[in-house]
């Protein structure tokens, strides 16, 4: 019986996970609406007012990120609710963003900077936000009529 013998080779294997900067301004988005006292993000109103709004809400809107290989820096645009600690809001915001996004995606969070673009009262966040829905009805019924 002849033997031979094979070489076996260990070719390296190089494997990478990357995340779209859109996945983790999700993730940021998602964490900062646990936040109470935070009534927008740039404009994307969310609230306990009415589930039908929690559902059209564009969870990255008001979020950018540039995202490494390792790490993150984060810029957030919000509406704060007006007589809320804007400090402890803040604080709160970086310990939930950061918790979600280093523990989903092993990302470190390098730079997290938020800047409150509006304040409002609950009472005329609302009436905002029921405005908005009521204009957008009726652009989509103009759009269906037409």
């Amino acid at each position: 019986m002849e033997m031979t013998n094979t070489a076996v080779t260990n070719t390296p294997t190089v494997d990478t996970l990357t995340f779209s900067d859109n996945v983790i301004t999700k993730i940021a988005g998602i964490a900062i609406r646990e936040v109470d006292g935070v009534l927008a993000l740039n404009g994307g109103f969310f609230d306990d007012l009415a589930d039908k709004f929690r559902s059209r809400v564009d969870l990255t809107k008001g979020i950018s990120a540039e995202v490494g290989d390792k790490q993150t820096a984060i810029d957030v645009d919000l509406v704060l609710e007006y007589g809320r600690d804007a400090q402890e809001i803040f604080t709160q915001i970086c310990e939930r963003v950061r918790q979600r996004i280093e523990g989903m995606t092993g990302l470190s969070v390098v730079e997290l900077n938020v800047h409150v673009s509006d304040v409002l009262t609950r009472e005329a966040w609302r009436k905002q936000a029921s405005d908005n829905e009521i204009a957008r009805q009726k652009k989509l019924a103009a759009q269906a009529t037409a």
